[in-house]
């Protein structure tokens, strides 16, 4: 599952993807429109809710990064996954993540998120999950972070646990929150340390093991679908979620 690319440390392998890019942007634009424009979904407010199935941007609150998909492995001592990445500007349709449920829970459009809830983020370019796992990332020696598997392949290294202090008991876009891993407790983390050639200019996303000011994050933009009520099923046993088999 890893796939440990080959060559020197540190080395970044890329894709050329400009074009797919430039269609991605185009696919989330319209989708944007078409949902507010339906009045199914509505952009960010400041003291809106954040609700299952929105479409988010994370911004670290200290370093100012956003959190981005690429279509570029690490390599070298990396796990050879997809680099998960802070961007600063903001043409990046890679940024855009959609809130889903987990294994057992389902997360259904427009359910507000209670404080401690488990979640995965996928997303909406690549359908790719943020992850991360126990290999050391490549800048500041912390937990690598990655984007990895697919619309229909997700594991319990995708599950990330949402919570914040004081406010509400549930997810605002006011809030400034820390995302957990699951599985190995590491902190989501905007770095500042910066890639080389060929993710040029972007910065590290990493796992710390600590709470810190690198690991809180706000709702930078996105489109929100607004609460709904929603009746829970009775008769149907919960799936139980699959182990991933680096650990």
């Amino acid at each position: 599952r890893t796939g440990r690319g080959a060559g020197k440390q540190g080395r970044l392998q890329g894709r050329s993807m400009a074009g797919s890019r430039a269609l991605a942007a185009l696919v989330i634009a319209l989708f944007v429109a078409s949902a507010v424009d339906a009045g199914s979904a509505s952009p960010a407010k400041a003291d809106g809710a954040v609700t299952c199935g929105s479409v988010i941007t994370l911004k670290g609150s200290r370093v100012g990064s956003t959190v981005a998909c690429q279509e570029v492995a690490y390599g070298g001592q990396g796990s050879g996954q997809m680099a998960c990445t802070g961007v600063t500007g903001v043409s990046d349709p890679n940024r855009y993540f959609t809130i889903r449920g987990v294994e057992g829970k389902e997360c259904l459009q427009g359910e507000p998120i209670a404080k401690g809830a488990k979640v995965r983020l996928q997303n909406k370019v690549t359908g790719r999950w943020l992850h991360t796992h126990r290999v050391r990332s490549m800048l500041s020696g912390g937990q690598e972070v990655s984007c990895f598997g697919s619309e229909t392949e997700s594991d319990d290294s995708d599950v990330w646990k949402v919570t914040w202090s004081g406010g509400g008991k549930h997810w605002s876009t006011k809030d400034k929150v820390t995302l957990q891993h699951d599985v190995t407790g590491a902190y989501l983390a905007a770095m500042p340390g910066q890639y080389p050639n060929p993710l040029t200019g972007q910065k590290e996303i990493a796992g710390l093991r600590t709470k810190q000011s690198e690991t809180l994050f706000e709702v930078a933009e996105g489109i929100y679908f607004p609460q709904r009520e929603h009746k829970v099923p009775t008769g149907k046993k919960p799936t139980k979620p699959k182990v991933h088999s680096e650990l």
